[in-house]
């Protein structure tokens, strides 16, 4: 018995990690900004800096630049050069706290935690993660 319930476990991992794998493309790593209608081309990829892809999630950290609630967030990954991205119709926003917070919250100079996902044809920000600012929420 204990047997058939490994090797469920285990054919449930495969699987599991088999989908994260070929959800989606990795086209959120282009390195032409152009190609990716996620970034302002004026600006740099998201693969530069702190960002990390695994699979079809792309991450990245640094400090707002520039926010537009419902629009579009300009994150600083620390390198000086800023980069514009675009946001999902249903982005969430997280505070310090792990909590819920309204997205009209967001402020310039917040550390944050950006995650993104396809939508469409497009890379855009699905969740914001605050992890400090200099204003009280």
């Amino acid at each position: 018995m204990k047997q058939l319930l490994a090797l469920i476990c285990g054919a449930t991992l495969i699987v599991a990690y088999a989908q994260a794998q070929t959800r989606n493309p990795s086209s959120t790593t282009s390195s032409n900004p152009a190609t990716n209608p996620a970034i302002n081309p004026a600006t740099t990829s998201m693969t530069s800096g702190t960002s990390n892809t695994i699979g079809s999630t792309t991450d990245s950290s640094g400090t707002v630049t520039e926010y537009t609630p419902g629009a579009a967030i300009t994150l600083d990954p620390g390198t000086g050069k800023p980069t514009r991205c675009l946001l999902g119709h249903k982005v969430q926003v997280l505070g310090p706290d792990g909590k819920a917070m309204a997205n009209t919250d967001v402020k310039e100079n917040a550390k944050v935690h950006l995650r993104f996902a396809q939508e469409g044809d497009r890379t855009v920000v699905e969740q914001i993660n605050v992890e400090s600012s200099s204003s009280n929420y």
